[in-house]
């Protein structure tokens, strides 16, 4: 088995601003790819302590991995605070783009690949759509239960997402000056009550446009060619990232190429996947993760 490295780094991604990214790869590493990860969460989702997780599995196969925790969250500091206004404007504009950079530092010239969980898919394609000098470095995407709208009506939707992440949270984030995800049993990452506003605006149908100066992705994303992608969806996902909204966001983004994976049990799985499961289960290194390998080989250069 092939010795992993497991390394922190401090990437400044705005004064005053400085976020964790953990790094794991073996010595003759020599493809990056980028795991970013989503809403109420850290990048974690993509690791253990104890060494399991996407992240550890893609280092095994010579792939550099860089994992960062967002602004806000996980090691990154400073640390989510009572008042802390953190928006996706800013994760969108100067977060991605200083994980962008550093990984050209690290690869000058070099194409890398990206994965993403949840609404961090959102965040990646937004800030590929607004600053698009960056797409032509990217090689392709994989997206784990990736959606940007809901268009699930279900009884479940309405009371995990309308009822509690819309009005309970947004309740509770006015009285404690953040978004207490984690008591609330909603993520593993608290919440600045800016991202929630903007996380529900976008989630519930409104414009892919920006809430602060109104740049439109959907409009600028015409004019773009759009890198390959690989959707994951699991059968048992039942409104975060059901498959018929992943399928809606992969032709949100236009005329690519793109292919949509449903994880269910009797087609290649052992079990029906849900929406964080299917990167955390430990049956995920045998159901779908050969599946990303493959994907990842029949897009390299």
């Amino acid at each position: 088995m092939t010795d992993i490295l497991s390394s922190a780094l401090q990437l400044e991604a705005a004064p005053g601003i400085v976020l964790h990214v953990q790094r794991f790869c073996s010595v003759d590493a020599s493809t990056p790819i980028l795991l970013v990860h989503g809403l109420v969460e850290d990048g974690r989702i993509f690791y253990s302590q104890s060494g399991k997780g996407l992240a550890p599995w893609l280092a095994q196969l010579g792939y550099d991995v860089f994992v960062p925790d967002l602004r806000g969250r996980g090691q990154s500091t400073p640390a989510l605070q009572p008042g802390m206004q953190i928006t996706q404007q800013q994760l969108i504009t100067e977060d991605m783009p200083a994980l962008f950079d550093l990984i050209e530092r690290e690869y000058p010239g070099q194409p890398f690949f990206a994965a993403t969980h949840s609404w961090g898919g959102v965040w990646l394609a937004s800030a590929l759509i607004r600053q698009p000098h960056y797409l032509p470095r990217i090689a392709g995407m994989v997206h784990f239960g990736c959606k940007r709208v809901i268009y699930q009506r279900s009884l479940r939707k309405r009371i995990m997402i309308d009822l509690l992440w819309g009005r309970a949270a947004g309740l509770l984030g006015r009285i404690k000056g953040f978004i207490p995800a984690r008591s609330l049993g909603a993520g593993s990452a608290d919440e600045s009550c800016a991202l929630h506003r903007d996380n529900l605006a976008w989630m519930n149908g409104g414009e892919w446009r920006d809430l602060e100066d109104g740049f439109d992705y959907a409009l600028s994303l015409d004019a773009l060619h759009w890198p390959p992608g690989l959707y994951l969806a699991g059968k048992h996902d039942l409104y975060l990232g059901h498959v018929d909204d992943v399928k809606a966001f992969a032709r949100e983004l236009g005329k690519h190429d793109a292919q949509i994976v449903l994880l269910e049990k009797g087609t290649g799985c052992s079990r029906d996947y849900g929406h964080n499961d299917m990167l955390t289960h430990a049956n995920a290194r045998d159901d779908h993760f050969p599946l990303v390998r493959s994907w990842l080989l029949q897009h390299s250069n």
